[in-house]
Formats: C-alpha cells, sequence, structure tokens
C-alpha cells in the first residue's frame, strides 16, 4: 500500500508543475506574435549579416551529420561589424543543439590557443591569413569571421551551420537593459587592465563591470584563460537566467528593450533570422541544467611557447569526434551554475564550477 501512495503522489505534483514548464514559453511565443509589425521589422533590420561563402570556406568542409543537429559558432569581439583590421576574438564558442533541442553542448577554446592555422583569402580590410602555426584568435583579425568559422572547422572536424558575432559595446547595453546580473564573486577583484574594481560577496553586474568582469584574468583565481573561461560560462549562464526569467519576459517594455539592444549588438549569417533566433531562445529556456554541457577544449600549457596553449589531442578529437557525429556527450565538463543569491548581502562562498 505504502508503494501505491508513493507511486501516486508525485504523479500528482508533476502535474501543475508540467503546466507551469509549458505556460511560459507559451506566452513568450504569444508576445512576440504580438508586436507590431513595424517593431519587429525594426529589430530584424537591426541585425547585420555577413554571407560566408564558399571561396571563404573551401571545398573541403567537414560532412554535416544526418541528423538535425544545429552547431553554431558564437564569436565576441571588439567591433560590431567585423571590418577593422587588428580586431581579435576575445570569446571562441561552438554551440551544438541536438536535434531533437533536448540537449546542448557549448565548447570554449582558450584564446591562447596554439594551433595549426589554415590559410585564408584576404578580404575587406584583411590581409588573409596564411598557412602557419598561430594563436587561435588571430584568424579573425586576419580574415574576419569567415576565416575563424574556416579555421574552427578545420581544427574540430564539425561542420558548422551558423554563426553569431556579439560586439563588446553591445554586451554591456543587453546587461543594463535587464538591470544587470547578479553573481557570487568569490574574492576581491581590482584589474586595473579592464578598469574594474569589485567586493567579494554577491554583486549585481551592471554592464561596465560585466565587461570587466568577463574579460578580466589579471587579478583573480589563477590568472590564467582557463580561469577566465570559467567564469564567462558563469556568466552567461545567469545572464541568460535573467534574461529567461519572468521578471523580463512578462514586461513588454523591459523585454522590447533588451531585444532591440541585443539586435543591434549582433552579426549574423543571412539564414539566422530573428526569427530563428527567438525559436532556439525559447528552446533554450525549456533546458535543464543537467540538459546543457559546458566544457573546455582538453588543454595543457605548452612547454615551447611559455603563456601559450596546446590542445591535448587525443581527447579533443574524441570530445570533436562526438560532437560532429551528434554522439551522447559524455566527456569531463564545467558547471557554471552558481547558486541563487540569498535574501541578505552576506559574503557568498566561492562558486564550486567543476563538475
Amino acid at each position: 500500500m505504502s508503494g501505491g501512495v508513493i507511486d501516486e503522489q508525485p504523479a500528482a505534483e508533476d502535474k501543475p508543475q508540467r503546466r507551469r514548464y509549458l505556460r511560459w514559453p507559451s506566452i513568450v511565443v504569444i508576445l512576440i506574435a504580438l508586436l507590431p509589425a513595424t517593431v519587429y521589422a525594426k529589430l530584424t533590420r537591426n541585425i547585420s549579416h555577413i554571407e560566408v561563402t564558399r571561396e571563404d570556406l573551401g571545398d573541403d568542409r567537414p560532412a554535416k551529420a544526418r541528423t538535425d543537429a544545429l552547431n553554431i559558432l558564437v564569436v565576441g569581439s571588439d567591433q560590431r561589424d567585423d571590418r577593422y583590421a587588428g580586431e581579435r576574438a576575445d570569446i571562441i564558442m561552438l554551440v551544438h543543439l541536438s536535434p531533437a533541442r533536448n540537449e546542448a553542448a557549448v565548447i570554449s577554446f582558450p584564446r591562447d590557443s596554439l594551433v595549426q592555422l589554415p590559410a585564408c583569402r584576404a578580404g575587406e580590410r584583411r590581409r588573409g591569413q596564411q598557412r602557419r602555426l598561430g594563436m587561435i584568435n588571430s584568424s579573425f583579425s586576419f580574415g574576419g569571421i569567415g576565416c575563424t568559422w574556416k579555421t574552427m572547422e578545420t581544427l574540430t572536424g564539425i561542420h558548422i551551420d551558423h554563426f553569431v558575432t556579439v560586439d563588446f559595446t553591445g554586451f554591456k547595453g543587453m546587461v543594463d537593459a535587464i538591470g544587470g546580473v547578479d553573481l557570487c564573486i568569490p574574492e576581491p577583484i581590482r584589474d586595473n587592465y579592464v578598469q574594474l574594481d569589485l567586493l567579494a560577496g554577491w554583486q549585481t553586474l551592471q554592464g561596465e563591470q560585466a565587461l570587466g568582469y568577463v574579460r578580466t584574468r589579471h587579478s583573480i583565481g589563477d590568472r590564467s584563460d582557463i580561469g577566465r573561461i570559467q567564469r564567462q560560462q558563469d556568466f552567461v549562464v545567469a545572464m541568460a537566467k535573467k534574461t529567461l526569467s519572468s521578471w523580463t519576459l512578462i514586461n513588454p517594455v523591459r523585454l522590447l528593450g533588451f531585444l532591440n539592444t541585443a539586435t543591434k549588438s549582433i552579426t549574423t549569417d543571412p539564414a539566422l533570422t530573428l526569427g530563428v533566433m527567438l525559436d532556439l531562445g525559447l528552446t533554450a529556456r525549456r533546458l535543464s541544467s543537467d540538459q546543457v554541457h559546458f566544457v573546455i577544449t582538453p588543454w595543457r600549457y605548452s612547454t615551447s611557447y611559455p603563456g601559450r596553449i596546446e590542445w591535448l589531442q587525443g581527447p579533443a578529437k574524441k570530445l570533436f569526434r562526438s560532437i560532429a557525429d551528434d554522439k551522447p556527450f559524455t566527456g569531463p565538463q564545467i558547471k557554471p551554475d552558481p547558486p541563487e543569491p540569498p535574501a541578505t548581502t552576506a559574503p557568498c562562498p566561492p562558486v564550486n564550477s567543476v563538475l
């Protein structure tokens, strides 16, 4: 009899939870559908597009998996329109979405990685890239997003479907549009390089502080690029929670303010439209924390080039192959899932980011 009670009680509790689970995406769809055509058109015009062509990527591209999985290259840069020589990518990530959109993997590539770069053609105000050993983020400077796309496909063997670049000025605006992002700061940070001065404890980071936080490396933790990647992933999760919370979504003014700022801040390929991104955003909101896997490309410090990082070829190839073939993700991962801020402003414990 007790077994019957145990079996029945979760079902009774799960039913309203399931209704709540479905309710918020439905509300967002309705809100978006009710947007005036002029507003939707404005948001669409805000987005810049760059066509990445066959001439950019070459003919020897990785084969696409025979599924509906999506691989999206995400690059964070200092300039919005990708036309300024000398610019380098500060953040390089690859987002893999499963065919059913019920699982995602986010791979971060340390910008200090020393890799074999492929040749890329020259373009507008870009001199092109010669085949050589170099820093992974230099592809963006020499050949723009097309060269970065080709570089990532060449290095990983993963077929990329879309790209998004986000400029850091717009990133600050997005953070401000949602009223800042709450994060646990495990130790005081004072970094003159990025003009950041934070006390330990729970902090609500506004745009300028948020940008400094995702870029700092000199005054916190082990001062490595790897530590910075872990903090970036912490921040991405916290920002996504705030953006996709009811506090943001049910307020039309706040939601439209965020969408306006966000769409002005990104550049994509023409096929990655506003409608596609909104649909993917709703999908992301339905994913639980155990369905999103964060991982850093397996690495080691270079013994030949101090200050640089080399990939561990065996583990890296295994990781890339699982993504390329759309296989279940089983590798070691980072868990950027900080606890919710307490009601008080007392100092918080350090975030345990390693799974």
